[in-house]
């Protein structure tokens, strides 16, 4: 299931690859800043031409912390845009088991393979990780939308791109690399998600253990043994869900 959902968003990033779209002037049109929510709340009147035909064509509804928004092999009929909030995209091998595949954030897109599909089905799960503001937009609208303003499919394909090169680091995470260093990288990359806190001494995190263990793919007990590892050698400093994490010595533990 997992290596299926891998291929399948390769195979979404190759039929991406078309030659760059043109004005009638002939100047490329790119992605940059497509939408910068993530960085800052911005008024109606800073939004790109783009995302304010988007939103309004589309249903704009909150979600309460750990709602499932999409569960997966269900009909794909619609694509979603997040406006406040954080997502967790999750596979699931059964009730007990799963695994974390990302986290996405304001600004990101998410049920965008059935896009590309004849008889679209979901692949995945997604669920709430704290409150959220979402706009739902149907997939015949969208690309509707999208000959209008060809910076939606690059937004689209930028995004691709990047969960592409996250999940190949991922993969080869899982194959050369040990469960401490895993965890490791795995709280530098949490350190720098938005939710994080900025501190004088570091950045603080607030997660399980468990929730790290998705993510790794290794137990709760094995992520309780190597957090206790790292604190007695100073990297991290935890108290119940919090983690403090000293950037500087945790990066350095994990590029030896």
């Amino acid at each position: 299931m997992v290596w299926a959902y891998f291929i399948e968003l390769f195979h979404q990033v190759l039929n991406l690859l078309t030659p760059p779209l043109t004005t009638a002037s002939g100047i490329g049109i790119m992605p940059a800043n497509f939408f910068p929510f993530a960085n800052e709340i911005l008024s109606p009147n800073q939004l790109p031409e783009s995302v304010k035909a988007l939103l309004k064509r589309a249903y704009i509804n909150r979600h309460p912390k750990r709602t499932t928004l999409i569960e997966s092999g269900k009909e794909s009929k619609s694509l979603y845009l997040i406006l406040k909030g954080s997502v967790s995209v999750i596979l699931r091998e059964d009730d007990e088991r799963e695994i974390v595949v990302a986290y996405l954030n304001a600004g990101e897109f998410f049920g965008e393979m059935g896009l590309f599909e004849t008889e679209p089905h979901r692949t995945a799960e997604v669920r709430t990780r704290e409150t959220c503001e979402i706009a739902e937009i149907s997939y015949e609208n969208f690309l509707e939308l999208a000959v209008q303003y060809p910076d939606l499919n690059y937004a689209i394909f930028s995004q691709l791109t990047k969960r592409l090169k996250n999940t190949t680091r991922k993969m080869t995470d899982l194959a050369f690399i040990d469960v401490t260093g895993r965890i490791a990288r795995c709280l530098i990359d949490l350190a720098h998600q938005p939710a994080a806190m900025l501190l004088s001494n570091g950045r603080q995190i607030r997660i399980t253990r468990q929730e790290i263990g998705r993510i790794v793919g290794c137990s709760r007990e094995m992520v309780g043994r190597v957090l206790k590892s790292l604190e007695e050698q100073g990297m991290i400093e935890t108290e119940g869900k919090a983690i403090l994490i000293y950037d500087a010595a945790l990066e350095c533990s994990t590029e030896k």
